[in-house]
């Protein structure tokens, strides 16, 4: 004897079978937004916005190529906040980022601020990119962070050997502020040259907003070392600057950070000889940047004019990642992106080790030239 179904029985188990394949995993939304947490206001301003039109850019020619996620159409979207480049604005900026469920951040520029957030970006499950090059970052994201440059660890022996070994420097000074990007460069860096059986005569750590060095430069003076090395943003290296040649150093050659790699300050610097290492490369140093700075004049009408290209690489390097994956699930996300060799149209390069770093992330030394940042050298070896 057969009973007769209830017409609702196929309903429901349409129902349940739709319930049990859609907890495989999240459900590919019709629009995948990034979200990118620069500073758009105050100093540091153009450096944020040149960060979010590359991102801008890409997306733009990602929803060109109608991108798709698992044979669907997916359109990206830019979430673009401004952090004001302040650690607290930026924690609010964090939260309302994991609020709109973006499926990743890119942000943010400075380190102090970067290290604000992280928490908020870990604990609400939303992978991190990122800028900034204090060493301690990725290892505090616990595996949410991700770094798109070479790191201070790098970089400090990278300035360590310049000074140590190309400029044959035997006594140096370093002054750096006193932040979570100054503090550890310093120390890292000074480690570098006690190994090299370099002196380090004075080293001096200063508030980030000091403008005065009367005191720092009366030490400098006495010091009488052969190379000072400045992890200092320009802000504060033009009035060091000043105070120095009006002391009689304005002969001592100086290495900054890439911080430092600033059209303000290769426009206004005031010593003779002055160099910048850099964790980032500039675009015309890429095979694709001509290409890319013609399409950013067309979309923007003026140049980048720091890292689009490489938030234009993120972006790409996101959206491949979650194609190959099918899914925009965080934690999935997270473990591929530490593996994949996925599409970075510019640097073609950006991939991700297991901490979070840049497998093949490079420094590279620029000297002050004609009011131009003119490169000399650039490895992952130092």
């Amino acid at each position: 004897m057969t009973s007769a179904r209830s017409p609702l029985w196929g309903a429901s188990a349409a129902v349940l079978l739709g319930m049990l394949l859609g907890g495989c995993g999240p459900r590919i939304p019709d629009t995948i937004k990034i979200g990118v947490a620069q500073p758009l206001s105050g100093p540091s301003a153009a450096r944020g916005m040149d960060l979010v039109n590359g991102a801008k850019l890409a997306a733009a020619d990602l929803n060109a190529a109608n991108y798709k996620v698992a044979g669907k159409s997916v359109r990206i979207e830019i979430v673009a906040l401004d952090d004001k480049a302040n650690a607290e604005e930026a924690k609010k900026v964090a939260q309302a980022l994991v609020d709109q469920k973006v499926v990743a951040v890119i942000g943010h520029l400075s380190s102090d601020v970067t290290e604000a957030t992280i928490p908020v970006y870990r604990d609400g499950n939303v992978p991190q990119l990122f800028t900034s090059s204090a060493t301690e970052l990725t290892r505090l994201g616990q595996g949410n962070a991700f770094r798109l440059i070479g790191s201070d660890e790098l970089q400090a022996r990278a300035i360590a050997s310049f000074a140590g070994e190309t400029l044959k420097a035997a006594k140096v000074a370093v002054v750096y502020e006193d932040t979570a990007y100054g503090k550890p460069l310093a120390s890292d860096a000074s480690a570098a040259l006690a190994k090299m059986g370099k002196k380090v005569e004075l080293s001096e750590a200063v508030d980030n907003k000091t403008t005065s060095f009367a005191a720092f430069v009366a030490k400098l003076k006495a010091a009488r070392p052969e190379v000072l090395i400045a992890a200092l943003r320009d802000n504060q290296l033009l009035p060091l600057f000043a105070q120095m040649n009006a002391a009689g150093l304005g002969d001592l050659p100086v290495i900054a950070a890439s911080v430092a790699r600033t059209q303000r300050l290769v426009t206004g610097s005031t010593v003779k000889t002055l160099y910048v290492t850099s964790s980032s490369a500039e675009v015309d140093e890429f095979a694709g940047g001509a290409e890319f700075v013609r399409k950013f004049r067309a979309a923007y009408h003026s140049d980048p004019v720091w890292a689009a290209h490489y938030a234009y690489d993120a972006v790409f390097v996101l959206a491949d990642t979650i194609r190959r994956i099918d899914s925009v699930d965080a934690p999935a996300l997270r473990a591929k992106l530490k593996v994949v060799d996925a599409i970075a149209p510019i640097t073609t390069t950006m991939r991700f080790n297991a901490e979070g770093e840049q497998r093949y992330g490079a420094i590279g030394v620029y000297r002050k030239q004609d009011s131009q940042w003119q490169p000399l050298m650039r490895s992952d070896r130092w």
